[in-house]
């Protein structure tokens, strides 16, 4: 009887790619995923963790206290913790969790390999990628960076996921041919800031013409389709970085979609300056206007992060009114929370946890009002 896997995933859609890769080595070492509903009996249980913000952080880790009991009853699963919580500093898994045998960081599915070496043999042509849920929602994920140099003040993945590095564009060529040729309809590039991809985002996008067409030629759907001509997204974006050959390529290119994912953060350029984002409200209203210019149905969303250290009320207001005066079509809202490490950590006025979950929720009621 083949041995049975199961991935529980935390966080963002690179921590979804991240699971593909742990899915491949396992499929490739001869098991089956199980899926959600039969994860007690599974024979390795990997939990792929986040560490953005601190209530992402503690929902992951209270998952993994969970399966005490599943190791318990059964002392031969195997339990290992990936992603950013492993690679936190100061954070010591196997200390903390005497039931986990196994800790990966981000990027670390071949010591996951290395581990399994001694308990089964590898088929001799590894799959590159996991079956099942592990495709992606509506596509496949293809991550052509890894890491980040930006050092956001409050942002915890540069030191969890390490510096960007930047896959050459023939080898993303390759992966992406592979994945159509296995059926992939669409696919989402990746990258912690996707638009300073070291080889130029634009020029990959424009490379991909053939593949484009390829994908065209196996396609059911009629020529004529919007879902059927677009290939490709990506995700995501730094403000800072989103040129317009980035712009002019995503309006040219009938095979990438409309759609930009360019978190905002603040509408208040003390904060963003604070927040050390490398850009102020009017270069983003920039940015939005030029995609606007060339593409007047794109579709833009953002994130927005309130309750920063020092945030005033008025600061808080001009968040506000720059959303309500860009308009867009989907604003994630999250509320500041300290991650050690980082310099906003460090910063003295660190607003009371009542005033950051009432400001949560005077953004949550005015986006809906907006969008009402």
């Amino acid at each position: 009887m083949p041995r049975k896997y199961f991935i529980k995933t935390y966080g963002c859609q690179m921590n979804e790619a991240d699971s593909v890769r742990l899915a491949g080595v396992l499929e490739s070492a001869g098991y089956q995923n199980i899926g959600g509903s039969g994860y007690q009996s599974a024979d390795i249980v990997l939990v792929n963790t986040c560490c953005v913000r601190r209530h992402a952080e503690d929902v992951a880790l209270q998952y993994v206290a969970s399966l005490k009991g599943l190791k318990k009853k059964n002392p031969e699963m195997i339990i290992g913790v990936c992603g950013c919580v492993a690679a936190e500093p100061g954070v010591d898994i196997l200390k903390r969790f005497q039931h986990v045998d196994l800790v990966l960081g981000p990027n670390e599915a071949e010591k996951l390999r290395e581990f399994l070496k001694p308990l089964t043999p590898f088929s001799p042509s590894p799959l590159v990628r996991g079956k099942g849920k592990y495709k992606g929602e509506g596509g496949e994920f293809v991550t052509i960076m890894r890491g980040c140099d930006n050092f956001c003040s409050y942002c915890i993945v540069p030191y969890v996921r390490g510096r960007e590095v930047s896959r050459p564009i023939d080898e993303v060529l390759e992966e992406v041919g592979r994945k159509i040729e296995q059926g992939a309809k669409r696919m989402t590039l990746l990258g912690q800031s996707i638009n300073s991809y070291k080889y130029g985002l634009a020029n990959l996008m424009r490379a991909m013409g053939p593949a484009a067409e390829r994908r065209g030629s196996q396609s059911e759907e009629p020529r004529h389709s919007v879902s059927g001509s677009e290939l490709v997204q990506f995700l995501t974006s730094h403000p800072r970085d989103m040129s317009d050959e980035i712009i002019e390529a995503v309006a040219e290119l009938p095979y990438v979609a409309k759609e930009f994912m360019l978190p905002l953060q603040s509408g208040d350029d003390e904060i963003l300056q604070k927040m050390n984002r490398g850009y102020n409200l009017d270069h983003y209203r920039g940015r939005i206007k030029k995609i606007r210019e060339l593409m007047p149905h794109a579709r833009i969303s953002t994130d927005i992060l309130v309750g920063f250290p020092g945030e005033t009320e008025e600061q808080f207001q001009n968040t506000l009114k720059a959303i309500e005066e860009i308009k867009f079509n989907e604003v994630h809202m999250f509320a500041y929370s300290s991650r050690p490490g980082t310099p906003a950590a460090q910063l003295l006025d660190q607003l009371p946890e009542k005033v950051i979950k009432d400001r949560l929720q005077q953004l949550i009621s005015h986006v809906h009002r907006l969008v009402a």
